[in-house]
């Protein structure tokens, strides 16, 4: 089981030197609108995968489809440097990214027709490792070749569950659900749908004329209606259920979490949140801009208020930095009287 204790993000996006000395097993972060609360997630999730540095061209991360040959310089100042505690103990990432001329770049076999356009080095606990087929990666326009490339490292299950694409059920989803049925957790993932949906008896994959796969939901009567037709919070719902079942001993970041789902079904969502993090061992960071999903965590979390931190996330005038105040424990009740700002 792989859990982050605390987490610093010393340079990445507008976060510089953001510190969040305590994460619980559930954690909800709020903070008025472009204070960094998304990055915060990138950041982490990143952090997470940082023997993988191909993540950095993740168009996600990027926020673009646009291709990009150097990915530092979209995300910070020329240095992208994070801290986490995982299990107890402290590990950094740093990356950096040289521009070489394509003209002064040396050929290397079988990629004589790409140049190498750029040099990405990636130091974690101040050693210099990387991964890639052979330290290269295509990257637009030309070749982008790792220092010292080395084999991944196996990394645990950290999922993350952004907002910026609509919301569908892509293959990725369908190879999801596959895998939860074959684990035997069919029947976990339709009962917490029916928290929305409770007339849905059954979830198939079907094909249509085109031999496309989707997901269908299938109702009490027999009728069968594409998970797609169902709604945006049908959707959202059963995509986090599938993210935090994946997510099994390690962590899943969700973006505006409560996102598409009706405040009258929170309530009930964070219950099943709260029992999934201690049957599937899964640590929970979600961003949110309700206060009745923040009321509704507190309240799932009642009896045990140190499994549940809230994190607001300002930016502090004299220093013109993001900073962090946390409210968990005896301290959490006071995130009810406090102006969140979440609107």
């Amino acid at each position: 089981m792989i859990h982050l204790s605390s987490f610093d993000a010393i340079h990445y996006r507008g976060l510089d030197g953001l510190s969040i000395p305590r994460l619980s097993a559930a954690n909800l972060v709020t903070g008025a609108n472009g204070v960094g609360k998304t990055a915060l997630l990138e950041a982490m999730w990143l952090f997470m995968g940082r023997y993988n540095p191909v993540l950095l061209w993740n168009k996600n991360i990027q926020r673009s489809s646009n291709p990009v040959v150097d990915p530092i310089a979209r995300l910070s100042h020329g240095i992208l440097e994070l801290h986490g505690m995982e299990n107890g103990s402290k590990h950094r990432l740093r990356s950096t990214f040289e521009h070489v001329p394509a003209a002064d770049a040396p050929a290397i076999d079988g990629y004589t027709t790409h140049p190498i356009v750029g040099r990405l080095e990636t130091c974690i606990d101040g050693d210099v490792v990387d991964g890639g087929i052979d330290g290269l990666h295509q990257a637009h326009g030309g070749t982008v070749r790792y220092a010292n490339p080395k084999t991944p490292v196996q990394r645990p299950n950290c999922f993350i569950e952004g907002t910026k694409y609509n919301f569908d059920t892509s293959s990725s989803y369908l190879q999801h659900y596959s895998d939860v049925v074959r684990d035997t957790g069919k029947d976990e993932l339709r009962s917490a749908l029916n928290v929305i949906l409770p007339n849905v008896s059954d979830i198939e994959i079907l094909m249509d004329e085109a031999q496309t796969s989707y997901l269908s939901a299938v109702t009490v009567n027999g009728r069968q209606l594409p998970l797609d037709d169902l709604g945006s919070g049908v959707v959202r719902l059963f995509r986090l259920m599938l993210s935090c079942y994946m997510s099994r001993d390690g962590i899943l970041l969700a973006d505006e979490i409560e996102n598409g789902i009706h405040h009258s079904a929170l309530p009930e969502v964070w219950k099943r949140i709260r029992r999934w993090t201690t049957e599937w061992n899964v640590q929970v960071v979600a961003t949110t801009h309700s206060n009745e999903c923040i009321e509704a965590a507190m309240t799932a979390f009642a009896d045990a208020p140190y499994d549940l931190s809230i994190h607001k996330l300002f930016l502090n005038e004299g220093t013109e930095r993001v900073e962090a105040a946390t409210f968990n424990g005896k301290t959490i009740e006071g995130a009810r009287d406090l102006n969140l700002e979440v609107r």
